[in-house]
This record gives C-alpha cells, sequence and structure tokens, in this order.
C-alpha cells in the first residue's frame, strides 16, 4: 500500500495534448518535436490526449545528493518518486522529456545504494514525519535540500533493485552514452552500481533450494501481506509469510537479461557471461517449478521460509502481472504464451471483468488479507483492473507474434479510459476508476503498448527497427526522442490488396521495416521507391511479416498481396454442407 499524501488528412481532426502536435491533428512527415499519432479507432487514438497530463501531473523536481533531481511520481496522489514505477514510464517519457527526466532520478536514487548493494523503494522531498502514517519507517537521507529528502522501503517486495538495473539499461539503450555508465555515484560506477544490485539480490533474498528470488506473500506483484491490518503490512517481519514469486522473478530475468546486454556491449564478456548465466538458472527454475501444464499458466508462487502462507490454495489463482511479465521477457516460450492468452480471457469472461486488466482472477477469498485495501475481492491489488500491467501484457502479446490477440483488448482498456476520462490507479471489476485519477504507471505501461507494440517502433542509439503491426488499419505516428534529438515518422495505408508504408527518420543508423501481413494474404511484389525490392519474410507466433533492410532516408514501400481466401461455403439450410 504506497505512501499517500492527503502525414496529413488520414482522419478526422482532432486536437492532441502531445508535445508538438498540431491544433488541427495534424501528423509531421519529417523532422518536428512532436510526439504523436492516428488510429481508426477512435478510443485508442484518444489515448494519447491522457498521456502528457498524467505526466505533468505527477512531474517532481527535488534536491538530491547529486543535485537536481527531476523525475515522476507514481501517481496524482503519490509525492514520492518511485524506483519500480519510474522504470515504467520511460517508454512514455523518452519521448516528452528531456534526457534528465530519464537519468537523474536513476542516479540519486543510485547515491543512496547501501553497501549490500540494497536499494530504497522511493524517495521524496520532505522530513519522515510527513510520510509516517503511510509509511512508519520511513528516514531522513538527505538533509541538504530544502525540504529534506526522505527515503523508504516496501520490504515485502523485492523487485526494486531489478527495476533500478531495468532503468538504467534503458537509459543507456536510448542514450548510447557509455561515459554516463561509468559515472561515480554513491562511491561506485553506475554500472557497478547496478551490478551489485542485482547481486544484493542472489545473496540476501534468494533461496538456494529453489533457485529462485524470495520475497513477502502479496498478491502476485502487491506490497501488502496478509500478517498485518495496518501499514506494517508493507514490511517483511517474523510474521510474514514467504515466497518464491513468479512475478519478482520475471522481472530479475528480465533485468538480468537487460544487465547482460549492457555488459556485452562495452566489452565486459565476464559479466555478460555471468548474468545471461544468472538470468537462464531463474527461467529454468520458473519453468520447472512454477509451470501448470495442467491449467496453461505460471503459478503465483512456492512457500520459501518458516512461516507458511495463508491457508488457501491459490494454484488456480491467475495472476496477470507475473504471467504478463514472464512472456514479456522471455521465461515463457511461444507454446506457453499462447496458452497463457487464452487463459487471461477466460478468466476475464469467467469472472465478467470489463477488459482483460484483472489482476487477480479469482482474487483472494475476502479477509484473507488483513490490510482494509485488500480485504475485499475484486478491491485494489486483489483482483481489481490494473492498465499498469495490462499495458505490458498487450505489449508482450505484440511483440510475441499475437497481434490479432492484443489489438481488441487495447480497444477495450482504451475505451475504458476515454469512459473514465483519464488514467486511473485501478478500476472495478465493471470499470469505474479507483485511486489516483492520473496515474503515471498506466500512461507509461499503455504508451508502450501502441508505440512499441501497435506501431512497433524500437529506437535505440544503436538502432532503429519498425515492426508495423496495424494490419488492415491505416495509422500514422511521429515520435520524438529529445536525450537525442530523434524523430522517426511514418504513414501506413491498406488500401484494396496493397500495403503502403511511407517512412523517414533521422537516426544515423540502418535498421529494418518490417510489416505485418493480413492473415491467409502472401506478398507477390514488392516495390520501394517505385522499383522492385527483394523481400525476406519471418513468422513469430501466429504473425507473419515482410521484411527488409533500409536506410532512413524518406522511402515508400508497396506491398502487392495476393487476393484474399476464399471463405468456405456454409451448410445448408437442412444443416449438411453444400455441393
Amino acid at each position: 500500500m504506497r505512501a499517500r499524501v492527503l502525414l496529413p488528412g488520414l482522419l478526422p481532426a482532432l486536437a492532441l495534448a502531445l508535445g508538438g502536435a498540431a491544433a488541427t491533428g495534424e501528423i509531421d512527415v519529417g523532422y518536428s518535436r512532436q510526439t504523436a499519432y492516428r488510429v481508426a479507432d477512435p478510443d485508442v487514438e484518444g489515448l494519447q490526449t491522457f498521456f502528457r497530463p498524467a505526466l505533468e501531473k505527477n512531474r517532481k523536481e527535488l534536491t538530491g545528493t547529486t543535485g537536481v533531481v527531476k523525475g515522476f511520481g507514481a501517481g496524482d496522489l503519490y509525492p514520492q518518486i518511485w524506483l519500480r514505477d519510474s522504470a515504467t514510464l520511460i517508454p512514455l517519457s523518452r519521448y516528452l522529456y528531456p534526457r534528465e527526466y530519464l537519468a537523474s532520478w536513476v542516479e540519486e536514487h543510485f547515491a543512496h545504494q547501501s553497501q549490500d548493494g540494497a536499494l530504497f523503494d522511493w524517495i521524496a522531498a520532505g522530513p519522515p514525519a510527513h510520510f509516517a502514517p503511510w509509511a512508519p519507517s520511513a528516514r531522513l537521507v538527505s538533509p541538504r535540500g530544502s525540504p529534506p529528502l526522505s527515503a523508504d522501503k516496501n520490504t515485502i517486495e523485492a523487485d526494486q533493485e531489478a527495476s533500478a538495473v531495468l532503468a538504467l539499461c534503458q537509459v543507456f539503450s536510448i542514450t548510447g552514452d557509455r561515459d554516463w555508465l561509468l559515472k561515480a555515484v554513491g562511491g561506485r560506477p553506475l554500472l557497478e552500481g547496478a551490478h551489485q544490485a542485482l547481486r544484493f539480490l542472489l545473496t540476501r533474498r534468494f533461496d538456494p533450494r529453489l533457485g529462485l528470488v524470495t520475497s513477502g506473500f502479496s498478491a502476485d506483484w502487491g506490497d501488502v501481506s496478509p500478517a498485518h491490518a495496518d501499514q506494517q503490512a508493507i514490511y517483511l517481519d517474523a510474521r510474514t509469510p514467504q515466497v518464491a514469486g513468479l512475478y519478482t522473478n520475471a522481472l530479475f530475468h528480465g533485468a538480468a537479461t537487460r544487465l547482460a546486454d549492457v555488459y556485452a556491449s562495452v566489452g565486459n564478456k565476464e559479466r555478460a557471461a555471468y548474468w545471461r548465466s544468472r538470468a537462464e538458472g531463474v527461467k529454468a527454475r520458473l519453468n520447472e517449478r512454477l509451470w501448470q501444464e495442467s491449467r496453461g499458466f505460471y503459478r503465483l508462487h512456492l512457500p520459501a521460509g518458516r512461516v507458511p502462507p495463508p491457508a488457501f490454495d491459490d494454484s488456480d489463482t491467475f495472476a496477470m502481472g507475473g504471467n504478463a511479465l514472464a512472456i514479456l521477457t522471455g521465461v515463457a516460450d511461444e507454446r506457453k504464451t499462447r496458452r497463457i492468452l487464452k487463459v487471461a480471457e477466460k478468466r476475464r469472461k469467467a469472472a465478467a471483468v470489463s477488459t482483460i486488466a484483472g489482476a487477480l482472477l479469482p482474487p483472494y477469498p475476502r479477509g484473507l488479507f488483513q490490510h482494509p485495501a485488500m480485504r475485499e475481492e475484486y478491491a485494489y491489488q486483489n483482483g481489481g483492473q490494473w492498465d499498469w500491467f495490462a499495458g505490458r501484457l498487450l505489449s508482450a502479446a505484440f511483440d510475441r507474434g499475437q497481434a490479432r490477440w492484443a489489438y481488441p483488448h487495447l480497444v477495450d482498456v482504451a475505451k475504458k479510459a476515454v469512459a473514465c476520462g483519464g488514467l486511473y490507479e485501478w478500476h472495478t471489476r465493471e470499470g469505474r476508476g479507483k485511486g489516483s485519477s492520473s496515474y503515471a504507471g498506466s500512461a507509461g505501461a499503455l504508451a508502450g503498448a501502441v508505440f512499441e507494440g501497435l506501431f512497433g517502433v524500437s529506437l535505440t542509439a544503436e538502432r532503429l527497427a519498425l515492426t508495423v503491426r496495424l494490419g488492415e488499419r491505416p495509422g500514422r505516428i511521429h515520435l520524438y526522442q529529445p536525450a537525442t534529438d530523434t524523430y522517426v515518422a511514418y504513414d501506413y495505408r491498406p488500401t484494396g490488396s496493397v500495403l503502403t508504408l511511407r517512412y523517414r527518420s533521422n537516426h544515423p543508423r540502418p535498421g529494418k521495416v518490417s510489416v505485418l501481413i493480413p492473415a491467409g494474404r502472401r506478398v507477390e511484389r514488392a516495390r520501394l521507391d517505385g522499383k522492385n525490392a527483394a523481400l525476406e519474410s519471418f513468422t513469430t507466433g501466429d504473425d507473419a511479416y515482410a521484411t527488409l533492410p533500409t536506410d532512413w532516408g524518406a522511402h515508400r514501400l508497396d506491398l502487392h498481396l495476393s487476393a484474399p481466401p476464399t471463405p468456405s461455403p456454409g451448410p445448408s439450410p437442412g444443416g449438411r454442407s453444400g455441393p
């Protein structure tokens, strides 16, 4: 329970609330500082009107050990800069704010890292007494500021260090700044701090018998234990059941994999091999111990301590967040991914939840958690709808070749947001918004599902790739990244038997363009800028793509498709097949 303090003319014009968007709703085709998109569905298009306001309402600036710190709170009810929340905002904040909003809060968190590698959960401006009602263990960490800086850690969780590493890896991927990795913060280079952060989990929060990271018993990714009815529920103590959980370990796997990639990019083969081995070990244990073949999804957790979990068999409880991360981080293979998505849809229907965002289905029974926020079913983390994780589930589905599954669910989530008039922290089973009405985590996760999932923009300092997953729907996007002064724009129009893609960027290195081919069709001819072009093809999951390498000048790609398949004749009136 968080600490709180009381290419033009594509579609009809829409005034966009994002940076650089023209009042007419036009999407730029060349260099500009615009971040905006157009799609055929008005609700998916309307999501973007909430993105910048959600971050603006949570924008923070404070004075810390490292100087001026700029970042974002989790929601409009939260004054702190949280590690795990902030790491999930980067897919959006990178396209709206300059570099200091990506990096300065990461540096400040590492400035307060303990010698054993542990990190705080949050930092915030104000004395500890200001946060005591919701964070009784909050402490003063930087008295220099006016106001001073306080911090605390919800020790029921074990995802803070992995979140910090994922944030650092994202910033490096965006900027390519090796000098930043070597910057001394808190007495050690940032990259070394990341290494020590994950080492903390292996030395202090690890069960060698299970081969997995441990945490306190909670509802999937939650921060409330069933052991207490007050704010002590956010802290690990002698009464707290401990578990090896899916969410925590899938996140660790993702962080260790990304850290291995960073070490490989800077030429440290030994560290790269070390973290890749640790990531693969946790992945293997998750698939060995938590995958349930008979049910088609990963179970929440396994007991991992002297205090037993509550006397309730939760092996049939589907944890959307942990299963989403298992797909997103590559723990789940293609077959498991398909099965998890089928279960997510089946559970949504069975529980009559308005979108795919149900966090825990079925929820824990009433009263298993003593804390009032968690006591009831379908409330807060105990089965409420959370777009913060639904966005990641949708991103994972797009990425793993399930675009046709993901799109209608993205539409459902967008409809809910538009109907509520904002991006709420969580929703009831029926879709009523609860908690913070401008929840930054929801904005970051849903922007990721749109920018990286649906539109398929993968932008790093080293490479740009476009994986256009719009299918038979037209769309247009322009993204601008202030940290590197990089833009990317494309206009996609499917008309009859031709898919036309116009694209352009100022990225300095070659990349590739891939286009999702409608089901049952194939590319018969491709022309690039009016000339015949050779394409390759590949399949990911259930999705087939045509792809080609490219530079980033202004180009037009036309894919001429085969005729659509002839529909099979329906049954005759008498119930028999026709001739």
